[in-house]
């Protein structure tokens, strides 16, 4: 079986290191300096992350519900996604630090004096707002190390029970994480603007999760297939990524445009205000931005059958894929603090910078500590010789 122990050399690992430390330093430096932006800039990266982490997790559970066999030869991938849940929640609990920075609601005496806010008190207030992310962020946790205690229990035994236990776990993880994910959207990003409101807001973000979560995963499957440490992976196994890369691109716009189209057919001030800050004072760019990167240059790039099947053309999409994730989520955001844009600053970079080294970190780590091909499991033939 194919060890990962090299995955990532001594030195790569360092330059990591010192990334991860000179980014949260940044980062801590801008928390400090300019609240506002810093912690808008922890909220985006962490944020952004932790879902590529979830969305590991999220694709593990949705193969192993539909008793799935394609993606074992590269699972340990998602698995290492996964474990960077703990980590990325304990970024986000950071946030916690500078609610009125951040949030109108939070601030001193605005629920006081604002009558639509004053009703929505009992929800929007910071005891509650902590007690739900602290809970949500436990659950996420505990399911994902379970699924991957489930897995690595499967190497060491013959029978097929540890991966019929995934199946269960899996069942109850993605109702419970379906629900949780979208009251956290609604808690951490929708609340930003307390304001304005939409019901498909919980759904959009979890098609962007699974969009960019894919694109992430297929990078580093290429990378290890490169490294000659997934040999065993093949070309359908690439292009049945490139078919879920390609299809929730696709679920990404239609949830977008289903959101746009209806506030601006029905044209109430209420709701129309979110799109309006966002296509004036400099956003407009950044706004059609947002959908060339997440849906109309991913759609025709991966169109064609070969593209899907090219790793370097994977590579590159995927990244155009991530790129409209973070620029996706820095529109949800900054603008709520932000009226006049200011283009990307310093404290986002170091946020990039900080959270990601640690994500990469994390990750490596993760995969460098088991075999990458999975012994026993009972789908391993069947991975091994997919559409061969």
């Amino acid at each position: 079986m194919s060890s990962s122990g090299i995955v990532v050399g001594p030195n790569l690992r360092r330059a990591s290191l010192v990334v991860a430390v000179l980014g949260l330093f940044g980062l801590g430096a801008g928390l400090a300096l300019e609240p506002t932006r810093g912690f808008s800039s922890l909220l985006t990266n962490g944020f952004f992350f932790l879902t590529l982490a979830l969305g590991g997790a999220v694709f593990l559970a949705l193969n192993a519900v539909a008793n799935a066999g394609w993606y074992t030869v590269f699972k340990r991938v998602p698995e290492a996604f996964a474990s960077y849940v703990p980590v990325g929640a304990a970024s986000l609990l950071v946030v916690l630090a500078g609610l009125p920075s951040l949030y109108l609601w939070a601030r001193p005496g605005v629920m006081e004096t604002d009558h639509l806010l004053h009703k929505k008190a009992a929800f929007l207030n910071a005891p509650g707002f902590a007690i739900r992310m602290v809970l949500m962020l436990a659950l996420w946790a505990f399911f994902t190390w379970r699924l991957r205690k489930n897995s690595l229990a499967q190497d060491s035994e013959s029978s097929a029970e540890p991966t019929q236990r995934n199946v269960a776990t899996s069942a109850l993880f993605l109702v419970l994480f379906a629900i949780t994910f979208c009251l956290a959207s609604f808690d951490w990003l929708m609340s930003l603007e307390p304001h304005w409101f939409s019901t498909i807001y919980g759904l959009y973000n979890i098609a962007g999760m699974l969009e960019s979560s894919v694109a992430a995963m297929t990078v580093a499957v290429i990378l290890l297939k490169r490294a000659g440490l997934m040999k065993e992976v093949n070309t359908s196994h690439l292009h049945d990524l490139g078919k879920l890369m390609f299809g929730f691109a696709t679920l990404w716009a239609y949830l977008w445009f289903s959101q746009f189209l209806l506030i601006w057919y029905a044209n109430i001030p209420e709701e129309t205000v979110y799109f309006i800050q966002r296509m004036h004072h400099g956003w407009r760019a950044p706004f059609f931005m947002n959908v060339v990167l997440n849906w109309a240059l991913p759609f025709v790039l991966l169109l064609p059958k070969p593209a899907k099947r090219n790793p370097a053309h994977l590579c590159f999409v995927a990244g155009v894929m991530l790129t409209g994730r973070w620029l996706d989520l820095h529109l949800m955001i900054a603008p709520a603090n932000m009226p006049e844009y200011a283009g990307i600053g310093v404290w986002d970079v170091a946020g990039l910078l900080g959270l990601g080294a640690l994500f990469v970190l994390t990750v490596t780590r993760t995969v460098g500590a088991v075999p990458l091909i999975p012994r026993n499991d009972p789908y391993l033939v069947e991975s091994l010789h997919h559409h061969t």
